[in-house]
């Protein structure tokens, strides 16, 4: 895998978790229900790009 593609993929997780973060200064002002939706949301995105990620990986792997 290339640097620059790396690079995309700390970015995206970096964006991800300052975004949780963001989120976690503003939780009095949203109902529960509001802030676990948000978080299982960010989750499922944290998940989905580190696999997309180890796929590619693996995928480049395997094919050379």
């Amino acid at each position: 895998m290339h640097w620059f593609r790396k690079a995309r993929y700390a970015v995206a997780l970096s964006v991800i978790l300052l975004t949780g973060g963001g989120f976690a200064t503003q939780v009095g002002a949203h109902s529960t229900r509001y802030v676990v939706t948000v978080y299982l949301l960010l989750a499922g995105m944290f998940v989905l790009t580190v696999s997309i990620a180890y796929a590619e990986q693996s995928m480049s792997e395997w094919l050379s």
